[in-house]
């Protein structure tokens, strides 16, 4: 069944050279890479505020800007990063490059790089649709309280982590059968945090420590049916003695279904409440835990990815490759969250960075649309590797820097020039390098957890990979 809307002129209220749609990590960078290259922009946000999953979802720490003691993502991220920490809200110290970020201090800290950029905020805003004209999209519809809305632009960037103007603008995307389950990250004071000291050192080899006997206790009572799957849990210090931000709620859904997920939602809520009462009975560190603040929505993994003009695929990232149209790098392990057991699969730590190229980024078939983010076109392992924060930082630079040359020169996004993009990049910090690539050695797997303690020898708590 179907209603006929009434037909309605749209009001034209802005004109931009570049629109970027969506402020989190990738949106952030990318809004600012185009506006220091000259580009008039604006940033469309759906909250009050810029950061996405690191701010709206209180996922930390940002993963992952080194790896084995080389930096291979700096720049404009790196600079977001450093004046957090400038702030007090951030932790670029740590030799593995997993930086911790204190929510409400990253927003001032993004919000302050976009402005003192020259970009364009509009907040309380959601993307509802666009216009298409001989291939090109030529306006975005906005919606918010003052109605609906319309903004041209020359060139568009979608970060909505979800492909949202791809998928408006007719332009190719797929979504996997099976999809990385949605996590709610949460935050709890009261708690013991010199008895969890372990917990809160740097990652190693790319592996953010787990307690196994927290972990062990929790699968007993997964097993008994006492509670739902989790994951992890992986438990970091929240700046101040008694905090911890803590990753272990886990549910199958797709984001990208809004019935579904307001199921999870709520879901998820309960299943917090839950969780803080097995803490404080279980586990004496938390016995006088409360809660003291949960992501604003749930986090996303996965919904929907382009059909871009090149795929990173697994081989990608285990045998890095010099790709003439380098425009980013990542090196996060490759990390699929099981979406019905407590497990995570396919978990491969590379020896050395990747290169990701520009085509990853670019819808087939794009005249004017751009992608950055975790819609970026990978196969699953390499989907699994590149969706984390700082990576999609990365890529934000480079989608942002390409958009305002398109605008300079009159490319087409499929046919830029990629030579002077590079050129462009590296004289703003990017680390964009291929020349070194050479054959990695094996790379490191993980098929399973690490067994309890009991059963092992081990100097802490045992390790499993970062999210």
């Amino acid at each position: 069944m179907f209603v006929t809307e009434t037909s309605r002129e749209t009001p034209v209220v802005g004109s931009y050279d570049v629109i970027v749609c969506g402020g989190g990590p990738a949106g952030v960078i990318a809004a600012t890479a185009a506006a220091r290259n000259g580009a008039r922009t604006l940033l469309i946000e759906r909250y009050g505020f810029v950061g996405g999953m690191a701010t709206s979802a209180l996922v930390t720490p940002i993963s992952e800007f080194r790896h084995f003691g080389k930096q291979h993502i700096g720049g404009i991220p790196f600079e977001l990063l450093q004046k957090a920490a400038d702030l007090g809200g951030a932790d670029v110290s740590r030799e593995s490059g997993n930086y911790p970020a204190n929510d409400e201090i990253l927003k001032l800290a993004a919000q302050r790089l976009l402005l003192e950029s020259g970009v364009t905020l509009l907040y309380h805003s959601w993307l509802s649709d666009c216009t298409v004209e001989d291939g090109r999209v030529t306006h975005v519809i906005v919606q918010n309280k003052a109605g609906r809305s319309a903004y041209q632009g020359t060139v568009f960037i979608d970060c909505t982590g979800d492909a949202d103007l791809v998928r408006a603008s007719g332009l190719p995307t797929v979504k996997s059968d099976v999809l990385q389950p949605a996590s709610l990250w949460f935050q709890l004071g009261g708690v013991d945090t010199d008895a969890l000291t372990p917990l809160f050192e740097d990652a190693v080899d790319g592996m953010l420590p787990v307690s196994a006997e927290i972990r062990g206790r929790l699968l007993e009572l997964n097993a008994a049916g006492e509670i739902p799957i989790f994951g992890g849990p992986w438990i970091n210090q929240f700046f101040h003695d008694g905090m911890v931000s803590i990753n272990l709620l886990r549910e199958a859904t797709d984001a990208s279904d809004p019935e579904r997920f307001t199921r999870t939602e709520c879901s998820m809520r309960e299943q917090l409440d839950q969780f803080i009462h097995v803490l404080r009975r279980e586990f004496p560190e938390f016995r006088d835990c409360w809660l003291a603040k949960s992501g604003i929505q749930t986090g996303v993994r996965e919904t929907y990815r382009i059909v871009g003009l090149a795929q990173l695929q697994r081989d990608d990232i285990v045998t890095p490759k010099a790709f003439p149209d380098t425009v980013a790098k990542g090196a996060h392990v490759i990390d699929i969250h099981s979406s019905d057991t407590n497990e995570q699969d396919g978990l491969v730590v590379p020896r050395q960075e990747y290169n990701i190229p520009y085509g990853c980024l670019v819808p087939r078939g794009s005249v004017n649309v751009v992608t950055a983010g975790r819609c970026l076109d990978a196969d699953g392992s390499g989907f699994g590797s590149a969706r984390v924060m700082a990576t999609c930082m990365a890529m934000g630079q480079g989608a942002g820097t390409a958009a305002a040359l398109s605008v300079a020169h009159g490319y087409s996004v499929s046919d830029i020039d990629v030579d002077a993009l590079r050129r462009t990049l590296i004289a703003q910090g990017a680390v964009v390098d291929f020349d070194n690539v050479v054959a990695p050695l094996a790379p490191i797997e993980f098929h399973e957890y690490p067994v309890p303690p009991t059963q092992r020898e081990r100097k802490s708590n045992a390790e499993v990979p970062v999210v």
